[in-house]
């Protein structure tokens, strides 16, 4: 450390100003480091000037790609792009740009690092401007509920329709589904509780019993209700992968999530509520709520997993917890997270979510949701 104490880069600036530096040649600390300020402002300028210019040529490479969609319905690009089997790879392909180190660089390290993250942020620049580029299609009529968030991230995720397999039950008579939610869960005190947390946001919510957690998961996969509770973590456990691993198998997502704390223990459990789908939170519900994307990704050389948080960063979504978890597959040496993003202010979904489809290994969406 140069100085260890503010006051004494002031006494030692202050003197050599006062007395104009007594030594011949001599130059005051505190006017080398002005001066160096001064260039590094200058650079700042002249860096701002080339990120605009950088801005306008990705927007003009945004255009490029999608010259060859036709733009006629709004969820045109996310159906071409997103969920277009062959369009990551292609992505990756025409997103990465290389770059040459001049030999006479100085530091070749530093630069080619620059020139990394730069290639990083020409991405997430671009995840962004496909993510909106059909923006314009979801405005509505002025004076209605502008849920145009709403239907935007719901083209976005839409998933197909769950193919029923061999495993189906055959049943005799179909049952007329009552009106409003059905809740399975396995009943004990504080699953009630949750339930009844759960209730405040569901139309005409009734609960229906289950011996066991597979039993709660089967009920909902098979439609015989319309959500079920299952615990994801507690203070004193941590995550809880069992019940996680129930959510992979039935192919499960996190609506809503309430914490319930044990009278007795003190132990604090966080339950969700899950459905067969990705539920969009309306902007509504959202007003004193907090907003979470929860997802696992798996990780390589290629994409690290400092790379998907800062994009996580540049969209105004921030950690709020990282997992290590089993990977598919044994001889897999790349490893998986499941990560909890929280919207900060101007939280941008949809870019979040493009960018992780296109460049991220592995991406499974858990869920969008509210905590209670």
């Amino acid at each position: 450390m140069l100085f260890e104490r503010d006051e004494d880069y002031r006494e030692i600036r202050g003197y050599h100003e006062l007395s104009g530096g007594h030594r011949p040649g001599y130059m005051a600390v505190g006017e080398k480091l002005r001066i160096s300020d001064a260039n590094l402002s200058r650079l700042d300028t002249t860096a701002a000037n080339l990120a605009e210019m950088r801005h306008a040529i990705l927007e003009e490479k945004v255009r490029a790609i999608l010259s060859a969609i036709s733009n006629e319905y709004p969820d045109d690009v996310f159906e071409r792009l997103i969920r277009e089997e062959r369009f990551p790879e292609t992505f990756t392909q025409i997103s990465a740009r290389e770059t040459t180190v001049p030999d006479h660089a100085y530091s070749t390290g530093e630069i080619a690092r620059t020139f990394a993250n730069a290639g990083a942020e020409e991405r997430i620049i671009l995840c962004r401007g496909l993510a909106h580029a059909n923006d314009r299609m979801y405005r509505i009529t002025e004076g209605e509920y502008d849920d145009r968030w709403v239907r935007m991230i719901s083209d976005l995720v839409r998933e197909e329709d769950h193919i029923e397999d061999d495993t189906t039950p055959d049943l005799e008579a179909r049952v007329p589904r009552p009106v409003g939610e059905r809740v399975a869960y396995l009943r004990n005190t504080y699953t009630d509780t949750a339930f009844e947390t759960f209730s405040t946001v569901l139309r005409s919510a009734a609960s229906t019993y289950y011996s066991d957690f597979p039993g709660v998961c089967e009920a909902l996969y098979y439609d015989r209700a319309t959500a079920c509770i299952l615990p994801l973590e507690n203070s004193s456990d941590g995550k809880l992968l069992r019940f996680y691993s129930l959510l992979t198998r039935y192919d499960l997502r996190i609506a809503y999530v309430t914490s319930v704390t044990a009278y007795d223990t003190d132990v604090t459990t966080r339950y969700a509520l899950l459905r067969r789908s990705v539920a969009i939170p309306h902007p509504q519900e959202t007003d004193a709520l907090g907003m979470y994307l929860e997802c696992r990704v798996m990780t390589d050389e290629e994409t690290p997993l400092f790379r998907i948080l800062a994009a996580a960063d540049a969209y105004h979504l921030s950690l709020t917890r990282a997992d290590s978890v089993p990977g598919p597959y044994e001889d897999d040496d790349r490893t998986a997270y499941d990560l909890i993003l929280h919207a900060e202010e101007g939280a941008d979904f949809a870019s979040m979510l493009t960018y992780c489809y296109l460049l991220v290994p592995g991406f499974t969406l858990l869920g969008i949701y509210l905590d209670l």
